[in-house]
């Protein structure tokens, strides 16, 4: 080997290297890794597998293997649900499959009829570089949050829409023969080409729904966040008024109270500290999203006859988004409301504390339920609109990890327990 061919090696090297470092960024803009560097590794070089593996037509070895392999790779050395990790790893992994299906068959043969084979082997992974450049430019543009996750109907329809340009590409490479008739080679190659291409920007298509998606569920969030906080000024104001007219009529009250009967007297007193301006609470702490949210669940508990005891101590507002807190303590209420509702309502109960000191903010959430056998994993919701529901603790859970947090669960007999830390930025 010459000192030309062994640099020419080394570059090709170099260029597949980059190749692949490109294909991972851009998994790495619709899925998160696990931190730990044996995965990120691993992860590395499965997309390097996806990236290099040449697919011809009639040869189903290489692309099942690889698919097999990468598959496996993502479930491995990624975070998410199972779904997620399933319905992503076959997207991008086809994409990139389509691809190389064009490259490796309709361009290559384009160029040995031009006989450009040379100009096609110097340049082949160029070809497969430019396009990992591109793949991972058309994610970054408009990059989703990494830990999103989307309800299981939501994932299966992602999956079902993959399944027609998934059987296009199948049949082409599976069930085609690699020698073309010549008679219609011209025909066949654009054909092919057209198809290969309609293939990969339809799975392409798909990467960029899944972006469009978690936009609209972090709108719906942030517009549930509104709402909230509109019920929780009306409530005030509403409290205000109350405030105002039970002092307008505190004489008329005493006076009533000195000429009622003692037992009447009691209940005349006890009706008095029922009155909404008495009962509810609207500070909880110094941060207006936790305010708007406990006062709005609090209410919730209220009308459900679920006991509710909560302490707030946060002394300031907290750093983090609005709808992450929203999110967080909204669905962490949701859940253990929808618990106690399926027990005795002298049995229902929810107790909440939550302290920011230190850098942290502490979340202990517990609340009664019916009794199970002990167990840490997320339960699943009871509610009959699956489709929207079923995510509260998925959520949190992927706001927690966003943020380097931790969350455990846990459930003892009649009682479940919700604990999760979230460290803040000084």
């Amino acid at each position: 080997m010459n000192i030309l061919e062994y640099i020419k090696m080394v570059s090709g090297g170099a260029l597949g290297v980059i190749a692949a470092f490109f294909i991972y960024f851009s998994l790495s803009c619709l899925i998160q890794f696990k931190d730990k560097w044996r995965y990120k590794i691993l992860m590395q070089f499965g997309c390097s597998i996806i990236s290099t593996v040449i697919i011809f037509i009639g040869d189903w070895v290489n692309m099942t293997y690889a698919l097999l392999f990468f598959l496996a790779v993502v479930w491995i050395s990624c975070l998410g649900s199972k779904l997620k990790k399933f319905t992503l790893g076959m997207i991008f992994s086809c994409t990139v499959f389509a691809f190389n299906a064009l490259y490796d068959n309709c361009i290559a043969f384009l160029a040995h009829n031009y006989d450009m084979d040379s100009f096609y082997g110097n340049m082949y992974l160029v070809g497969r570089l430019f396009f990992s450049i591109l793949l991972y430019m058309s994610l970054r543009f408009r990059k989703a949050d990494r830990s999103f996750e989307l309800s299981a109907p939501l994932w299966r329809l992602v999956l079902s829409l993959s399944l027609a340009p998934l059987g296009i590409m199948l049949s082409l490479i599976l069930l085609r023969n690699a020698d073309y008739p010549l008679p219609l080679l011209n025909q066949t190659l654009i054909a092919d080409s057209v198809l290969f291409l309609v293939v990969m920007l339809s799975f392409a298509g798909l990467l960029r729904a899944l972006t469009v998606l978690e936009k609209q569920q972090q709108l719906e969030l942030e517009n549930a966040l509104v709402r909230q906080n509109k019920s929780y000024y009306e409530a005030m104001e509403t409290q205000q008024f109350e405030i105002r007219r039970l002092r307008h009529d505190m004489t008329n009250h005493l006076q009533t109270l000195l000429i009622l009967p003692s037992q009447q007297r009691d209940d005349y007193i006890r009706e008095m500290l029922d009155a909404p301006a008495l009962v509810q609470v609207f500070s909880w702490c110094a941060d207006p999203t936790v305010n708007a949210v406990l006062t709005a669940k609090e209410s919730l508990m209220r009308q459900n006859k679920i006991s509710f005891w909560a302490k707030a101590a946060i002394a300031e507002p907290l750093p983090f988004e609005k709808s992450d807190i929203c999110a967080i303590f909204a669905n962490a209420l949701d859940n253990a409301a929808e618990a106690c509702l399926k027990l005795d309502e002298s049995l229902r109960r929810v107790q909440l504390e939550t302290k920011a000191g230190k850098g942290i903010l502490a979340v202990n959430i517990s609340n009664s339920c019916q009794s199970a056998p002990p167990t840490h994993r997320l339960p699943k919701t009871t509610k009959k609109d699956t489709q929207n529901h079923g995510l509260g603790l998925r959520s949190i859970q992927s706001i927690v990890k966003k943020h380097g947090g931790s969350m455990e669960i846990r459930q003892e007999e009649e009682m479940f327990h919700l604990f999760l830390y979230l460290p803040m930025d000084a």
